[in-house]
């Protein structure tokens, strides 16, 4: 069921336009599965930040990922690189 939830609400969420140089793929094998989504005050996990990842299809809800979600994300411009950005929710995309 939340892979559903998790689908859908990246439909929806990708009228927010993620450019082609910022887009973030998951490496062979990664998954979002187990993302939890931010509530209110963020992750209950102080080690976890709650973040937009912008993937091909759009930006995904905010879910919380550890501080390395890099290391499990290719750009899809590989003259790219993966960088997070803080805020609320943080951003995951790609940068010159």
């Amino acid at each position: 069921m939340r892979v559903l939830g998790f689908s859908a609400l990246a439909v929806f969420s990708s009228a927010c336009g993620v450019s082609d140089d910022e887009v973030v793929k998951l490496k062979e094998g990664e998954s979002f599965a187990d993302a939890p989504y931010c509530g209110s005050f963020g992750c209950e996990d102080p080690y976890q930040l709650c973040a937009e990842v912008f993937l091909e299809f759009g930006r995904s809800p905010a879910i919380c990922v550890s501080d390395n979600i890099c290391e499990r994300l290719e750009c899809a411009n590989p003259n790219r690189r993966c960088a997070v950005f803080d805020g609320f929710p943080g951003q995951v995309k790609c940068i010159d």
